[in-house]
């Protein structure tokens, strides 16, 4: 270690309280940041939440989606938190580089100075953050696995990610370090000493209608403390990623679970063969066992007789009924033909790929289900596929075929199902039968107002009069709904964390800000404004400020929410956006008055405030 470095290590010593502070709250900022991206890493391996199978791609597919949005966020979040916490700690030393100046100390020394004591600042909280990051991380894995107690975890640790995102923060704390010092080092003395002279002051404030207090924080931020403009994007950063967690990720939870019941219907009895239904409906649930060819969906006994579904027609309190046939089969990737923007010719694609699919085959012009779906609607000569299907064995799906038993079919849409983990295609039911040479079907739904156990009972003896089972199809739809509820309460300590890196950075705000404007508070002090009047101060300023990230915020994610992050978003009910937005908003305030409190007892409980730590 140089002369220049131990002498800054020790001058950072002198100063105990701030430099503990600073170091405090870029550790915090740090370990915040580091345990979201480490516990929504954790999320966004959808497959972790496997117990005997693994939760459909497309589950997964908007699951992925928001958590990395969120991921993102979080990890502009980390770098504009870092810079501007370091940035504002030099900041606080203007008046000292400007004492340094007067007494003869040349610019390199000065500007070497301080820039040893941002470098030790920042790597001592980037190794201290990281650490007890990885502490929360393994806490909230313990809880999780606590939370899931059957979930299997792979435990792999992103060590390449961490080291990259401990990179990045002192990429950016280092340069956003030197802005200050350089731009103070080429000031005057006079005006480095001096730092409010030939500032802006604000004449009114948005909040000034509140009263004296409001009136003098609106002056004082008035003054434009240099990072107040990274505090509010590193805020609003905060708060949005909050928001988001709590507002979107309850639309999300919402339309994830309208779209199961699309798919699935609602107050539906299925009908047929005993072992058939439960193989069908294990493949059904998120948590259970993909299909394979150790059953034949296509026993003869199993076909549903037309009388039957006569009968249940007639049945009072039944919507509709539909027949479908299921059959597991061999399928195959069939090739497209798209344009090579590059060689400006056709060019055919596929690579003959080849797999087993569950294929149902449905009426579509009286079928109980709406998927929902990425393509266009079909005739009796093209297919739907679902996710994982069309992740797994097709390049472009929606320009390529689906090859089964001789055949082909122009595939149309890639549709939300979670059946057989969404190895499955749908298609007219007529092709299905043609193909498997059978004339009916093996599995009738008959949808009900509602699970009336007398209508369920006259169900049942009818199917039973034909020598069929019968099964509540409504307990494996709530089931689902229910896995889909607990994968996004995980999303809790997310937001959490988003907080109360809005708290520490607002407080280490308020704290600077409380430094910059010292003699003010000093003085208002002295002559005899009492404590609540500078409490309110405080609390006002970081209104001022937090507010001004807060609101645009909460606005932003809700309009995120409701237009980006989910086709066909559904909410609970039409006050859903509203009251959440209140709520979101009432928290805001709420971090914004406890990052007051601390400044406040700082500055009430200390009697050896000073101007410059240079004095004596």
């Amino acid at each position: 270690m140089s002369e220049l470095q131990t002498y800054a290590s020790k001058d950072l010593k002198r100063r105990p309280f701030r430099s503990t502070l600073v170091l405090f709250s870029l550790t915090s900022i740090v370990a915040s940041t580091t345990f979201i991206f480490l516990f929504g890493n954790v999320l966004l391996d959808v497959s972790t939440f496997s117990i005997t199978g693994t939760l459909t791609s497309s589950m997964g597919m908007f699951f992925s989606t928001f958590v990395w949005f969120i991921l993102l966020l979080v990890f502009i979040l980390g770098a504009v938190v870092v810079s501007s916490t370091v940035s504002l700690e030099m900041v606080t030393r203007r008046r000292d580089i400007g004492l340094m100046k007067a007494v003869g100390t040349t610019l390199d020394t000065i500007f070497d100075f301080f820039m040893a004591q941002s470098v030790i600042l920042l790597i001592a909280s980037v190794i201290l953050g990281l650490s007890f990051g990885t502490v929360f991380y393994i806490i909230g894995m313990i809880w999780l696995s606590s939370y899931l107690p059957n979930i299997q975890f792979t435990m792999n640790f992103p060590l390449l990610q961490i080291g990259l995102l401990a990179v990045i923060y002192i990429f950016a704390g280092y340069y956003s370090a030197q802005k200050p010092i350089y731009d103070t080092v080429q000031e005057s003395p006079s005006l480095a000493l001096n730092p409010d002279v030939g500032s802006k002051v604000t004449k009114t404030g948005f909040l000034d209608s509140f009263g004296l207090a409001f009136r003098v924080a609106a002056k004082g931020t008035g003054r434009r403390i240099r990072g107040t403009r990274r505090t509010i994007i590193s805020l609003f950063l905060s708060f949005t990623i909050a928001s988001l967690l709590w507002m979107g990720g309850g639309v999300v939870e919402t339309t994830s679970q309208s779209y199961l019941m699309r798919s699935m219907g609602t107050n539906v009895i299925a009908i047929g063969n005993s072992n058939l239904l439960d193989q069908y409906y294990d493949a059904y649930s998120l948590y259970g066992t993909p299909l394979n060819d150790s059953f034949d969906f296509l026993e003869i006994s199993d076909m549903i007789n037309s009388s039957l579904l006569t009968e249940l027609d007639d049945v009072l309190g039944v919507v509709n009924v539909e027949s479908r046939l299921v059959v597991y089969s061999d399928v195959q990737e069939g090739d497209g033909i798209i344009y090579n923007e590059l060689i400006e010719e056709y060019t055919r694609i596929g690579q003959q790929r080849e797999g087993s699919a569950l294929l149902v085959g449905i009426d579509w012009d009286s079928t109980i289900s709406d998927w929902y779906f990425e393509g266009t609607t079909a005739n009796n000569t093209e297919v739907w596929i679902g996710g994982n299907l069309a992740d797994e064995m097709f390049e472009d799906p929606l320009v390529q075929s689906l090859g089964f038993g001789g055949i082909s079919l122009k595939v149309r849409a890639r549709a939300f199902d979670t059946l057989n983990g969404g190895m499955m295609a749908i298609m007219d039911q007529s092709v299905l039968q043609s193909i498997s040479g059978v004339t009916g079907s093996n599995l009738a739904l008959v949808q009900v107002d509602y699970y009336d156990e007398a209508v369920i009972s006259e169900i049942e003896s009818l199917a039973q009069s034909y020598g069929f089972d019968v099964y509540r199809q409504q307990d494996v739809l709530d089931e689902n709904i229910q896995i889909v509820h607990t994968i996004w309460i995980l999303l809790n300590p997310l937001a959490m964390m988003a907080l109360v890196s809005a708290f520490l950075g607002l407080m280490n705000y308020l704290l600077v800000s409380v430094f910059g404007r010292l003699r003010d508070y000093i003085i208002m002090r002295s002559i005899g404004a009492k404590p609540s009047f500078i409490a309110k101060v405080m609390i006002a300023e970081g209104l001022d400020v937090g507010v001004r990230a807060g609101v645009p915020a909460v606005l932003v994610a809700a309009l995120l929410s409701i237009y980006t992050l989910i086709p066909d978003a559904a909410v609970s009910t039409l006050a859903y956006i509203p009251i959440s937005i209140i709520t979101i908003f009432i928290s805001m305030l709420a971090v914004i008055l406890l990052a007051s409190v601390p400044v406040y007892i700082f500055f009430m409980t200390r009697n050896d405030l000073r101007v410059s730590e240079f004095s004596a």
